[in-house]
């Protein structure tokens, strides 16, 4: 049959077949591009997921960088502190104190300030003045104290025994004031131990009478009255055997040791006469008494005693001057070690 014979029933099915190629091809096509759309929105993904993982990894690292400046950020603000604003002192006024130094000391010269103000006697050219001082090294706050306890300076203001520089600090004070000072040490002049040229010295102007609490005294063999001359004391009839110690104030400052030089104001009087032996309230100095060459009976009242305590004692012959029983009243004003006497127990 030639092709012009054919009839459209016979055309159709060959139509029908190049239809289905067709369809199917574009059917190819269009699961080719699905394919390719899907592999460009894994890609897109892909690329979104690197891009967070990198933003949070700068996150990351730009925190970890800020804390390790932060260091030196602080150090850099703690430069500009004020002077006096870069130590600090902890402890009572009369105790041991100690500091902690905030940032480096820059100081040329002595600078002090006082940072705490006592309410007690003024202290004026001229006037006996009891000042316990401790030392520590500027650079890292360590105590160059040989026994880590105040040094005491005991004299009249103005005088040599106080110095031009102390008393510039202190007149003007009152007695239970603390000042800070920075001073500037030569080279080879500092204490042994010492790191720095700058020394920071803690300074307590210390009462000249005792400033504990009273306590009750009535049970013992002294009965004491203070008046402006200083105690007026009487005892009872019997004489005691021993010493006996009557606490009249207790203070809470720095416990006396054996050996001690200690800072007091005190009278002594006969129990048989009742003469007033010796008074440093006559002059109102206070004097120092060295424990390692004091009566046996005294040093045994005192030890372990605080300083800001008052005691009456008696003290027997055996263990006084031997011609009487003493009676002592006593303001324990101050202690601190006998280094020189230490020295000379160790060398002999």
């Amino acid at each position: 049959m030639s092709p012009a014979a054919q009839t459209p029933d016979s055309v159709s099915p060959r139509r029908s077949k190049g239809s289905s190629r067709r369809a199917a091809v574009r059917g190819g096509r269009s699961r080719g591009a699905s394919r390719a759309s899907l592999l460009e929105r894994l890609l897109i993904a892909l690329v979104l997921i690197a891009a967070g993982v990198g933003v949070a990894w700068w996150a990351v690292q730009s925190t970890d960088r800020s804390q390790v400046e932060v260091p030196a950020e602080t150090s850099a603000q703690s430069t500009t502190l004020p002077l006096f604003e870069r130590v600090s002192v902890s402890g009572r006024v009369g105790a041991t104190p100690t500091i902690e130094i905030k940032a480096p000391l820059e100081v040329d010269g002595t600078k002090a300030t006082t940072i705490v103000d006592g309410s007690g006697r003024d202290i004026t050219e001229g006037s006996p003045v009891l000042v316990a001082i401790t030392a520590f090294d500027g650079a890292s706050g360590q105590t160059l104290s040989e026994s880590g306890r105040p040094q005491l300076s005991l004299g009249i203001v103005g005088t040599d025994a106080i110095g031009d520089e102390l008393t510039r600090m202190v007149v003007g004070k009152r007695e239970g004031s603390r000042l800070v000072a920075f001073r500037t040490i030569a080279p080879g002049a500092g204490a042994p131990g010492s790191s720095s040229n700058i020394e920071v010295d803690v300074i307590d102007i210390l009462p000249n009478i005792a400033v504990g609490t009273s306590v009750d005294a009535t049970v013992g063999p002294l009965s004491v009255e203070m008046s402006p001359e200083g105690p007026i004391v009487t005892h009872s009839a019997t004489v005691p055997d021993g010493v006996t110690t009557q606490a009249l104030i207790k203070g809470d400052g720095v416990q006396v040791h054996e050996s001690d030089r200690v800072v007091a104001q005190f009278t002594v009087l006969g129990w048989t006469d009742g003469v007033v032996r010796v008074s440093t309230w006559e002059t109102g100095i206070p004097q120092v008494i060295n424990l390692g060459t004091a009566m046996r009976g005294l040093q045994s009242a005192l030890v372990d005693q605080k300083v800001g305590s008052r005691l009456a004692i008696t003290i027997p012959p055996d263990l006084a001057a031997g011609d009487d029983t003493l009676c002592i009243v006593i303001d324990i004003l101050g202690t601190e070690p006998n280094l020189s006497g230490a020295a000379q127990s160790s060398s002999s």
